[in-house]
This record gives C-alpha cells, sequence and structure tokens, in this order.
C-alpha cells in the first residue's frame, strides 16, 4: 500500500478512521465469540475448547487468543464494556487482566465490576496492574503458566502459599531414605499418580456403591460408569479432552435412550453439551452459556 501522496493531516483522519473501525471490528469478534461458545460450535469441530479453535482454527495466537476469550467472557458478563472498547477507554488486555482478577476473587457483583472498570479506563498495562494489586493483593498475583521447554519437557510456574512449601518439605523427608535426590517435579509426578490411581472413576466401585445396588433402571450402574471410562482410555470420545468428563447418552434419556453401555460415551462438558443441543436443541437444554 502506497500512501506517500497523502497529506499530514489526510494521513492522521485515516489512521484514526482506521483504528476505529479496527476496534469496532474488535467487539464483533468477541460478540461472534460469544455465540461459537454458547453452542459449542468448537465441540462440532473436535476442538477440545474454545481457546484452542482460536488459535488453530482462527490463527490467533496462543495470548491473543486468551485476551479475547477473556474480554468475551467479561463483554457477557458486563455488556456496557462495550462502547468502552470502541471508543478506546479501555484496552483489551486491560479487561482480560481484569477478567483474570475477577475469577481470583469472591465472585463480584456486575456493578463492582463495572465500578473497577472504570478504574482501568486510560490506563497502561502496568498502571492496571498497580491498579488491580491496590484492590486486592491476593487476588492479582502472577497467573499459572506453562511453558513448553522441550518436546518432552514443561515448564511449570505458580505461586502458593507457605502451607504448601512446608508439605512438599515434609514430603521429600519421608521419602528421603527411598529417594534421596528426588526434584520438586518428579515429587509432584508421583502425587498427581496417586490421585489419578484414587480418584479414578474407572476404579473398583466402593463396598458401599456394591452394598446400594442399582434399584433405578435409568441409574447408570457402577460396573457400566467403569467400563465406559476405561474403554474410552479417560478421555473424551469426540475431542480427546481429558477435562472435565462426563458420562453421555448417545440417545438422549428425554429421547427415551436408556442407561445401558450400548448408549453410554464418555465426554468432555462442552462436548456432552453440544450434542444436547444436536439432538434436543440449544434452547431445550438445562445450561446456559448466555
Amino acid at each position: 500500500m502506497r500512501l506517500r501522496h497523502l497529506s499530514d493531516s489526510e494521513l492522521h483522519e485515516n489512521t484514526k478512521t482506521l483504528v476505529r473501525k479496527e476496534r469496532e471490528i474488535l467487539t464483533q469478534v468477541l460478540w461472534h465469540l460469544h455465540e461459537v461458545d454458547r453452542r459449542k460450535l468448537f465441540s462440532a469441530m473436535k476442538y477440545k475448547s474454545l481457546h484452542e479453535y482460536a488459535v488453530k482454527e482462527l490463527g490467533y495466537a496462543e495470548d491473543q487468543a486468551y485476551r479475547r476469550i477473556s474480554a468475551m467472557r467479561l463483554l457477557r458478563e458486563v455488556p456496557e464494556i462495550e462502547e468502552k472498547i470502541d471508543s478506546g477507554k479501555i484496552t483489551l488486555t486491560a479487561i482480560s487482566k481484569a477478567q483474570t482478577f475477577f475469577r481470583r476473587t469472591e465472585k463480584k457483583t456486575r456493578k463492582e465490576k463495572s465500578e473497577i472498570l472504570k478504574k482501568l479506563e486510560g490506563k497502561t498495562t502496568r498502571e492496571v496492574e498497580l491498579t488491580l494489586n491496590l484492590i486486592a493483593p491476593d487476588a492479582a498475583k502472577a497467573p499459572d503458566r506453562i511453558k513448553p521447554v522441550t518436546e518432552e519437557l514443561v515448564e511449570i510456574k505458580f505461586q502458593a502459599n507457605k502451607a504448601l512449601e512446608e508439605k512438599l518439605g515434609r514430603l521429600k523427608g519421608l521419602l528421603a531414605y527411598k529417594y534421596p535426590n528426588i526434584s520438586l517435579g518428579e515429587l509432584i509426578e508421583n502425587l498427581a499418580d496417586l490421585g489419578l490411581k484414587e480418584w479414578s472413576p474407572s476404579k473398583e466401585p466402593s463396598r458401599v456403591m456394591r452394598k446400594r445396588g442399582v434399584s433405578n433402571p435409568d441409574t447408570i450402574s457402577a460396573q457400566d460408569r467403569r467400563d465406559v471410562w476405561q474403554r474410552a482410555n479417560h478421555r473424551c470420545e469426540n475431542c480427546g479432552s481429558t477435562y472435565a468428563l462426563e458420562i453421555d447418552h448417545i440417545i438422549p434419556r428425554a429421547l427415551g435412550g436408556a442407561s445401558t453401555r450400548k448408549n453410554l460415551r464418555l465426554l468432555c462438558r462442552n462436548c456432552n453439551q453440544r450434542a444436547a443441543i444436536e439432538k434436543i436443541g440449544i434452547q431445550a437444554t438445562n445450561w446456559r452459556a448466555d
């Protein structure tokens, strides 16, 4: 594009017009992401999350996708910030940091969120961080981060209290004879293995569960539940996610589907919701994304 023929005033006015249009397009993108999320459309395309859809399908960098999704969710809760985005009073980064802040505090009301967002108007990223830190220092702490190091290794960074540090130290002490040089990463991996073994839904049912048996024909038996989890290898059978997994009826119970092994599958929450939308319609589902 050649712009050398423009006068200074024309260049200035054209730039301002394009920036204004860019902001207007941004809010349209956010509302479209909201509708994609509401319909769980990304699940129909076998993406594990809206974030994965935004990165792999829409081509955003991971941090760009994260900021837009955070802003979308806050826009959904506090729609009056749309005007502030359009006018440039508040930046996408400020909204994203505010949304992270709200998640870390006890659920604030829409009015409280709106008042805090007013304090972030016209501020730089550093000023936004300082403002949020003054409101609630504990909530403004750095978020958890996972960064790839090699194909096999990742760097995990998070903040914890002194109590956790003491507990991990005691565990290392208990293992000192068997594993004298165990690293923190190895210790946490062992704890993760224990947790997966103890809490896995595919493990043997407890004596209490076996004693109760199955008296309701719509109840999924412990044996069937365990078999479904094992058959799916502990992954969503649609997108492969391991997060928030649920037993789903292939033919919904609302349409006469039975709680038999052949009619059951393992889906993540998003894919389960998308399946319900496809089978019985979004208006008939008992959950809301908006």
